[in-house]
C-alpha cells in the first residue's frame, strides 16, 4: 500500500510550516517517521509542487532518502493521481504533512477496514469523532482516477478527496473512535503559528530523551491532566481551509421555478383559513412572499417539494419532529402496519407501555410517563402537575413553552389571555441567574415550578443549569426541563444528558415522533403520581399510530448513529457558514449559533462591526439572504435542524449556496441597496417588539 504525503512550503497562515522545528526535527520528519511506523505502508512518497519555492522539501527528501514526486502547484488531485500513477499503486493512503501527531495505529486500522471491506474510499474524518490532525484516508487507484477523470470544480482540484466525499458515486466509510467523540475538541494540526506551539509542547512533554513512540491516547492523557495545553490554540474552526475554498467555486445560479400553484392556493386560503395556515411559524409572513413556496407536498429524506414540483434542501425538517427524514422507511412501515390494525381504540393499547418503556430507558429523570399529541400538551401538563403537586401557583419561565394561556399571557400574543392568568407565569432571562433569583425573593413560598428550556441557542455559562436545580431545590419548587425541541437531538437522553443536570419533570415531543403528533411529559414517580388526580386526559392522547411511529424512531436513533451524524453535520454545516460569513465580510451582520444538532442563523444589524450607531434592520439581512437561498434550493429561515438524511452532497451544496448567498449580501451592503433587490416585502417574526 503506497503512502502518499502532501507537503508544500507555501501557507497563507504559516509560511514554511513543513520544515518548521519540532523537538529538533522538521514536522514533515515527524510525519514521514510516524506513517513509516504503519505495518501496511509498503511505499512512501511525498508529493510536492513544480514551484521552485517548494525546493527546500525536494531537499529534504533527498538528504532523508525519501521519494519525491513534483506536479501541479493548484491542481493538487492532479498532481496527488500523477503521483500514484508513477508509483504504479493499486491502493493509497493519504496523509496531509500538516499532521506531526498522526498515530500510526489509527493509520493501520483505517487501512484494514479498507483492505477487508468493500469501499472505493475509507476515512476517519467524515465525523469529528478523533481529533483534527490525525486524518487518514485510504482509497484505491481506480477511485482516484475516476476523481481525477470526472472532478471539475476548482475546490475539488484543489482538495484531493473532496470528490470522494460530496459527488456520491462512491462507496464510502467512515471509522470512529469506539470511544466516541471524545476528539471532537481537539485541534492537532498545524495551519496556525498557535497550532505549532501546540504541538511543541506537546513534543516538549512527551518525547523525552528523544522518544517520538507516543500515539494519541498518550496525547489525550496528556491533555487531559493539563488542560491548559489545550487552549494554546482554541477557538479555530476545523477544516477551515477547507471551507474558505468554497470562496474559489462559481456562484450557484438561480433555479428556473414556479410558484403558480402556491401562490392560487394562497389566494384561496384568505378566505377560509385566518393566517394563511395553522403554525405560525410555517406561515407566509417569515418567508419571502413571490420567492418562496406557500405550500409544499411532499417530502423525501431531507429534501421536500412544494405543489409547483420545485425541490428544495429542508432546514426546517417541519419545526424539528423530522429527525431521521421524511418517509424514513422504517418509521414509515410501522405506521402502515399500524394502520392497518387501527389507530384509535376503546380501551388503552400496548404501545403506550412500550414507548413509555423506552422513555424511561433513555431519559435520565423519567421514571413515569404521560402522552399528548403537542410539546403545548406536555408543557402545560407539567406546570398543572407542579401546582398542584406543591400546592402553589406562581411559575417562572425561561424559553417558548407552547400557546396555552399560562404561558403566551407573558408575550407579545398574549390577547384574549386574562390578565389574572399571565400574573401568575413570571419570566426570567437565560444565565441571568440573579433574575431568577429575584423572582423567588418577590414570591417566598409560592413558585410552583422552573420551567426552561434547558438550551436554545446559547450555552449555559458559570455553571447556570446547576445553581437552577440547586436553587429549586432548596425553594421546594419543581424543576421542569422543556426538552420539545432538545429531546433525542443532543443525545438519546436529551439535554439533561448532555450537560448532566437532572430535572424533576421534562417535556418531550417533536423528535419522538419523526413528524407524527406525540408528546410526553415524564419524570420522578413521586411527582408523576399526581396525574391520578389532576385532569390530563386526551381522545387521541393513547392513539396507536403516532406512539407506532415513536417506537420506530426511538429503536431506530438506539440502534444506528444518528446522534453522531446530527452533531457532525451540524458541525460541518455550522463551521461552513462561520468561515464564509468571516470570509465575505457579513460575519457582522450573519452568524451560525447554537449546538450543531439544532442551530439557528442569527440576523445582525452589524453594529457590532462598525461601532457607531449605523444599523441595518436585521429583518432585511435574512430577508435578502433567505431570498437568494431559496431561489438555488435551500430552504432556510432560522433554525437548521438536522436530520439522519442530511447527506455530505446535502451540505456540500448548502454551503455553497450559502456562499452564493453572502457574497449577494455583501455587495449589496457596500453598495447600501439591499431593499432594492428584495422581490417581496420584508419577511416578519412571530412574536412582535412590545
Amino acid at each position: 500500500m503506497l503512502a502518499i504525503i502532501q507537503a508544500r512550503m507555501a501557507s497563507t497562515r504559516l509560511p514554511g510550516k513543513m520544515l518548521a522545528d519540532i523537538d529538533g526535527q522538521p514536522m514533515l520528519w515527524h510525519v514521514v517517521n510516524r506513517t513509516r511506523r504503519s505495518s501496511l505502508v509498503d511505499r512512501l512518497i511525498v508529493a510536492t509542487s513544480v514551484n521552485s519555492g517548494d525546493d527546500p522539501i525536494v531537499q529534504f527528501c533527498a538528504r532523508n532518502n525519501i521519494d519525491c514526486f513534483r506536479g501541479s502547484e493548484d491542481d493538487v488531485l492532479d498532481r496527488f493521481y500523477q503521483a500514484a500513477k508513477s508509483a504504479k499503486a493499486d491502493s493509497i493512503i493519504r496523509i496531509t504533512g500538516d499532521c506531526p501527531l498522526l498515530d500510526s495505529s489509527l493509520l493501520d486500522e483505517v487501512a484494514r477496514i479498507y483492505t477487508t471491506g468493500d469501499f472505493d474510499y475509507v476515512t476517519n474524518s467524515l465525523r469529528y469523532t478523533y481529533p483534527d490532525g490525525l486524518d487518514v484516508e485510504v482509497f484505491s487507484y481506480k477511485a482516484l482516477e475516476r476523481a481525477w477523470t470526472e472532478a471539475k470544480s476548482p475546490r475539488e482540484r484543489e482538495h484531493v478527496v473532496s470528490y470522494f466525499k460530496y459527488s456520491g458515486k462512491f462507496k464510502i466509510t467512515n471509522v470512529d473512535n469506539p470511544k466516541g467523540a471524545v476528539g471532537e475538541k481537539y485541534r492537532w494540526s498545524v495551519d496556525e503559528p498557535v497550532d505549532l506551539e501546540f504541538v511543541r509542547e506537546v513534543y516538549r512533554r512527551l518525547s523525552k530523551g528523544k522518544n517520538f513512540d507516543f500515539g494519541m491516547d498518550e496525547v489525550v492523557n496528556l491533555l487531559c491532566e493539563n488542560p491548559e495545553i489545550t487552549d494554546i490554540n482554541t477557538g479555530i474552526n476545523r477544516n477551515e481551509g477547507s471551507f474558505t475554498s468554497y470562496a474559489n467555486e462559481p456562484p450557484i445560479p438561480e433555479q428556473v421555478r414556479t410558484l403558480k400553484r402556491s401562490l392560487e392556493l394562497k389566494e384561496e386560503a384568505t378566505r377560509l383559513i385566518p393566517g394563511y395556515t395553522q403554525t405560525f411559524s410555517k406561515g407566509p409572513l417569515l418567508f419571502i412572499q413571490g420567492v418562496s413556496p406557500v405550500y409544499l407536498s411532499k417530502g423525501l429524506g431531507s429534501h421536500v417539494w412544494d405543489v409547483d414540483q420545485n425541490e428544495y434542501i429542508d432546514y426546517p425538517m417541519a419545526l424539528g419532529p423530522v429527525i431521521l427524514g421524511h418517509n424514513y422507511p422504517a418509521v414509515t412501515q410501522a405506521v402502515t402496519t399500524q394502520i392497518n390494525l387501527g389507530s384509535s381504540f376503546s380501551l388503552a393499547h400496548p404501545l403506550e407501555l412500550e414507548v413509555a418503556s423506552l422513555l424511561v430507558d433513555q431519559i435520565p429523570c423519567a421514571e413515569m410517563v404521560r402522552f399528548g399529541k403537542n410539546g403545548s400538551d406536555a408543557t402545560s401538563g407539567s406546570v398543572r402537575a407542579a401546582r398542584a403537586f406543591t400546592g402553589r401557583d406562581i411559575i417562572a419561565c425561561c424559553g417558548y413553552h407552547g400557546w396555552q394561556d399560562w404561558y403566551i399571557g407573558t408575550t407579545t400574543r398574549g390577547e384574549g389571555v386574562p390578565e389574572a392568568v399571565a400574573e401568575l407565569t413570571i419570566p426570567f432571562t437565560y444565565n441571568d441567574f440573579s433574575s431568577l433569583e429575584k423572582i423567588f425573593a418577590e414570591n417566598p413560598g409560592r413558585v410552583a415550578a422552573v420551567i426552561m428550556e434547558p438550551i436554545g441557542v446559547e450555552e449555559p455559562k458559570d455553571e447556570f443549569l446547576s445553581k437552577v436545580r440547586e436553587l429549586t431545590r432548596r425553594e421546594g419548587s419543581v424543576l421542569i426541563y422543556d426538552e420539545v425541541v432538545t429531546g433525542f437531538r443532543l443525545g438519546l437522553g436529551g439535554a439533561q444528558e448532555y450537560f448532566g443536570v437532572t430535572p424533576d419533570l421534562t417535556c418531550v415531543g417533536k423528535g419522538m415522533g419523526n413528524g407524527f403528533p406525540i408528546s410526553a411529559v415524564v419524570g420522578r414517580k413521586e411527582i408523576m403520581k399526581i396525574f391520578n388526580d389532576i385532569f390530563f386526559s386526551f381522545t387521541f392522547g393513547g392513539e396507536a399510530v403516532s406512539l407506532a411511529a415513536s417506537k420506530a424512531t426511538i429503536q431506530e436513533m438506539i440502534e444506528k448513529p444518528v446522534i453522531e451524524h446530527l452533531w457532525q453535520q451540524g458541525q460541518r454545516l455550522q463551521d461552513g457558514f462561520n468561515v464564509l460569513a468571516e470570509t465575505y465580510n457579513v460575519g457582522a451582520y450573519l452568524q451560525c449559533v447554537g449546538l450543531p444538532p439544532h442551530t439557528a442563523i442569527s440576523y445582525k444589524d452589524g453594529s457590532e462591526k462598525s461601532g457607531t450607531s449605523t444599523e441595518t434592520d436585521p429583518l432585511l439581512i435574512k430577508s435578502l439572504f433567505q431570498q437568494e437561498c431559496v431561489k438555488r434550493g435551500v430552504l432556510v429561515s432560522s433554525s437548521q435542524n438536522m436530520s439522519f438524511s442530511h447527506s455530505n452532497q446535502d451540505i456540500d451544496y448548502t454551503l455553497r449556496v450559502y456562499r452564493t448567498s453572502m457574497e449577494i449580501l455583501s455587495v449589496a451592503l457596500k453598495e447600501g441597496d439591499l431593499l432594492s433587490r428584495l422581490e417581496g416585502p420584508l419577511v416578519e417574526p412571530v412574536f412582535r417588539n412590545p
